[in-house]
């Protein structure tokens, strides 16, 4: 059997395309693939961001809540982030279980953050490529055009009336542009490198049954300049404002224009279709090699993006809602299916992955796997599994609960709750925890439990040292 999982990081459940309700928004091979697939509508990771879905897809192993102990890597302790932290050294990879079942493997990623020390995400891969120079890789260090040329160019990409945003969006922009200085066609985009070197694995491992490609693309992660084709379909015309392509992580979106708010949501459009053509450049030469139909094809996001939605940008740890952590997961299985199959009522993990993995291996799943065998969907209906009814998500100091009825976001404190009638608001507009202490209470329990009774809490945890702005949230500019 050939497999592929495919990551993309930033992907929003609700841009993926019409398969997500979204009908707009131009992914016709998303659209497609969801034709061929199982596809789940109540997919979500189980902590954030990059690092801490990565690590719970590599092991099968629930990250959440980052109580378990770091490695001691060196005394000045780089890793600063909860959660941001390598695999521990006594925990498998997934390219170890693969290779156990006699799998040639392959990482193909643009996800730089694997790759920095000590992370060792790439542990076990016969072949590994990093496709360098996303946002803040280390790759190029100047603008060859001069320091007064890319100047000249940040001011044209950032926001006028706040100064602390255009500070935050400048850190990012001259990495970016520095980074892809050389592009001159759409060929030398991130997606475009990315799928082109899988498709290369695939030549070369023609003939070998059992392969296995891990391709972990970083866009749609922002800052978000397509080529100009993909703005085009999305960005207003008459728009003569800043270009704003990227935001500063941030509650409160007063720093924006409307028109630039309007111009950054086109410019994420704009990516996401752009990783759709690479995505489906993909697949069309799985099917010219005569190779899609027998193969198995997970496709999966990490993570959304607030984009101006409940009054944010960026990802704001209190700001778990549905912009944020709805994400779109999909599996193509061997020898297809008669048309989609929906699974609109058991909630799933980001580490059913590998369980899954082993499900359609039919070999059994190791003890150690904390999420659950999705292949057996082929076989049962659409069912909510016991157990899966509900589903809990940590990032950073604060967590969510979520069921058909009710979510809650609280920091793990308890300092800070919204809790939200999902039968009346759908949209989660409306906070009536201060009128339901007792729905908190008992959600919360439930949290507690999933985290072992070991949640980080704010000036406690050995792994993070407090930021500010967590406790200024009412005035994003301090």
């Amino acid at each position: 059997m050939k497999i592929f999982l495919i990551i993309f990081d930033t992907l929003r459940k609700d841009h993926t395309g019409k398969v997500y309700d979204n009908s707009w928004i131009k992914n016709p091979n998303f659209d497609n693939f969801a034709k061929d697939s199982i596809v789940f509508d109540k997919a979500y990771p189980e902590s954030l961001p990059t690092i801490p879905v990565r690590r719970a897809i590599h092991t099968g192993i629930r990250t959440y809540p980052f109580n378990h102990e770091k490695p001691k890597l060196r005394d000045d302790d780089v890793v600063k982030t909860p959660g941001w932290d390598p695999i521990p050294p006594q925990q498998m990879h997934l390219a170890e279980y693969m290779r156990k079942n006699l799998f040639i493997t392959s990482f193909i990623t643009s996800t730089y953050h694997q790759f920095k020390p000590n992370m060792n995400f790439h542990l076990g891969f016969d072949q590994w490529n990093w496709i360098r120079g996303h946002e803040n890789d280390k790759f190029r260090v100047r603008f060859r055009e001069g320091r007064s040329k890319l100047n000249q160019k940040l001011k044209e990409y950032t926001v006028k009336k706040d100064f602390a945003a255009r500070k935050l969006q400048k850190q990012v922009l001259r990495a970016h542009f520095s980074n892809v200085q050389n592009r001159k066609n759409e060929e030398d985009y991130f997606p475009a490198q990315t799928f082109k070197k899988a498709v290369e694995f695939v030549k070369d491992t023609m003939n070998i049954n059992n392969i296995f490609s891990h391709i972990d693309e970083f866009d749609p992660h922002e800052p978000w300049d397509p080529p100009q084709k993909y703005r085009d379909l999305y960005v207003d015309k008459n728009y003569a404002g800043k270009k704003v392509v990227t935001p500063a992580y941030r509650i409160g979106i007063d720093y924006l224009t409307n028109g630039e708010l309007k111009y950054m949501r086109a410019c994420y459009a704009g990516e996401v279709s752009m990783c759709d053509n690479w995505f489906g450049y993909f697949i069309e030469e799985l099917k010219n090699l005569e190779l899609y139909d027998d193969s198995l094809i997970i496709l999966i996001s990490d993570h959304g993006y607030s984009i101006g939605e409940h009054n944010a940008t960026g990802k704001i740890p209190m700001h778990l809602y549905p912009e944020l952590i709805d994400i779109p997961f999909m599996i193509k299985p061997p020898g297809g299916l008669n048309g989609p199959k929906r699974i609109k009522k058991t909630y799933v993990y980001d580490h059913d992955i590998l369980p899954t993995l082993f499900g359609f291996l039919g070999k059994e799943k190791p003890d150690v796997f904390e999420g659950i065998d999705l292949s057996l969907f082929l076989k049962e209906g659409d069912q909510s599994l016991e157990n899966r009814n509900y589903i809990t998500c940590g990032f950073h100091v604060y967590s969510l609960y979520k069921d058909d009825h009710y979510a809650l976001i609280t920091s793990n404190d308890k300092s800070d709750q919204k809790l939200f009638d999902l039968s009346k608001d759908p949209e989660w507009n409306q906070n009536i925890a201060d009128d339901n202490p007792d729905i908190c209470n008992d959600l919360f329990k439930i949290i507690e439990k999933d985290g072992k009774g070991e949640l980080l809490i704010q000036g406690k945890s050995k792994l993070w040292e407090p930021i500010d702005w967590y406790n200024k949230k009412k005035n994003p500019d301090s």
